[in-house]
């Protein structure tokens, strides 16, 4: 007579899956008409990481048996199942059994249908819209004399050529510390307390059309920061011989065999892969909207030679590809935003060195192959430029709200704004100030200096006292006990 008892219960589980599927797919539809109507009129943004609240995070029973079901259905069956384990008795396994499938096929069509919105908000590019394909390199704790269009020429070869047709900017500041440089970078914001990071680049361009990829070769991206890229490449670094030993892509992970064997002849470096895995995606999955393609590198080695092979190799590789993309870009414009970034793993820096420019400065270069632009430009700038100037560069009309300027005016030749003050704080004395304003800066702590940066760019030498004026403007900025 357990037949009896297994049908009946087999009869309402489909009842009730078919119910609950039906009105699922027409909420689901009904609400993406709702939301699609409501951004065609600026109403409503879709929530794109899909982790808005749901009746599925709520508990829906006290039993004392813990399902480890995603979906509020599947749970309640699943405690129905373990609670009258006598009716069911030898058929238990084999229903739960297809339990779990049901829930991973039910998680699998709302995933889907969270997709499907998320995408309905991009902004889709239109041809003859300014969508040039972007590569944006960042360098971890590479300085500018690291690189050869800045200092010692011959160092980076590759990315010198595209320096000789783009902009460098001589005076890029980040911040006293990789954590306020990050910030800076991905929010485009000033970094202060209570101010959240988020990678607004990333979902900038998502939204405005662009397809994008991450290829990161340090893992310095957190899941927060994930969801806006369509195809994810990371690396886990071991630490001493900066080479890696997991690849994720899209979450599935994988590790490096050939790099945790005792044979140094199969090493493979942290760019090759990135590189390798980047020509793959480009090459094997096209897609119809513009590329946006981000690469995250780190210098770890501290002895000189070794430091410089790394550099160079990373500027081979990226150069290949650049090159092997403009061959095949068909007549797109393509940029390339080369940025620098305070090394997560460095030392603390002296508190008397915090703020010093060798310490404030990183590397910025920015090609565009339809113009040519302004080859240097003195004024300073910041890592809460680039967003902007992304977004400018695109036409972008999901730029978010940030505290910097776009950049390609000035590289056009217009006049630049030399009224721009920059202050940081020393992380460990928030009484240790600096603030930039044109070719001035000011530093205050235990003794107050002013610094001429074109002719004193080691800050050695103070001239508060021939220019008393600026130092009073500059020291308004200060601490307000010094005000």
């Amino acid at each position: 007579m357990y037949w009896i008892g297994r049908s009946i219960v087999l009869v309402a589980v489909l009842v009730i899956v078919g119910a609950f599927f039906w009105s699922n797919l027409a909420r689901s539809d009904s609400g993406a008409s709702a939301k699609a109507t409501g951004a065609a009129e600026g109403g409503l943004q879709i929530d794109p990481t899909g982790l808005g609240s749901s009746d599925d995070d709520l508990a829906g029973d006290d039993d004392v048996h813990v399902s480890n079901m995603q979906n509020s259905l599947t749970r309640s069956l699943d405690g129905m199942l373990a609670s009258h384990g006598e009716v069911f008795k030898d058929a238990e396994g084999g229903l739960r059994d297809q339990l779990v499938d049901a829930d991973r096929r039910l998680s699998g069509i709302k995933s889907d249908i969270r997709n499907a919105l998320r995408n309905a908000n991009r902004q889709m590019r239109v041809p003859g819209q300014n969508s040039p394909l972007i590569m944006m390199v960042v360098l971890e704790g590479v300085t500018k004399e690291d690189v050869g269009f800045y200092a010692q020429t011959g160092k980076t070869p590759l990315l010198e050529a595209l320096a000789e047709q783009g902009t460098v900017f001589q005076s890029c500041y980040a911040g006293p510390t990789a954590e306020i440089a990050q910030h800076m970078l991905l929010s485009g914001s000033t970094f202060g307390a209570g101010r959240s990071r988020s990678n607004q680049i990333a979902e900038m361009m998502w939204n405005s059309g662009y397809r994008a990829l991450l290829m990161d070769g340090s893992d310095w991206l957190s899941v927060q920061d994930l969801p806006y890229y369509d195809e994810q490449v990371q690396l886990a670094l071991n630490r001493e011989s900066g080479l890696p030993e997991k690849l994720r892509f899209n979450g599935a992970e994988a590790k490096i065999v050939t790099n945790l064997n005792d044979d140094p002849n199969d090493d493979v470096s942290a760019a090759k892969l990135l590189l390798g895995q980047a020509r793959e995606l480009l090459a094997n999955t096209p897609s119809k909207r513009p590329t946006f393609i981000e690469f995250h590198f780190t210098v770890t080695a501290k002895e000189e030679k070794q430091r410089a092979a790394e550099v160079a190799e990373i500027d081979r590789l990226v150069g290949r590809l650049f090159h092997a993309l403009d061959e095949a870009r068909n007549g797109r414009q393509m940029m390339m935003v080369v940025v620098g970034l305070p090394s997560a793993d460095a030392s603390p820096v002296e508190d008397q060195l915090a703020l010093t420019e060798d310490n404030l400065q990183v590397p910025l270069m920015i090609y565009r192959s339809h113009h040519k632009g302004v080859a240097s430009i003195d004024a300073p700038v910041g890592l809460i430029d680039i967003l902007p100037t992304l977004g400018d560069a695109v036409d972008s009309s999901r730029v978010p709200r940030n505290d910097g300027h776009s950049l390609l005016k000035w590289m056009d030749g217009e006049p630049i704004q030399t009224h721009r003050v920059f202050r940081w704080s020393n992380p460990s004395d928030p009484k240790h100030v600096a603030i930039r304003q044109g070719p001035w800066k000011v530093v205050m702590g235990p003794t107050t200096q002013l610094f001429y940066l074109p002719d004193d760019p080691q800050e050695q030498t103070d001239v508060s006292a021939k220019h008393p004026d600026i130092l009073k403007t500059l020291a308004e900025h200060g601490p307000v006990e010094s005000r």
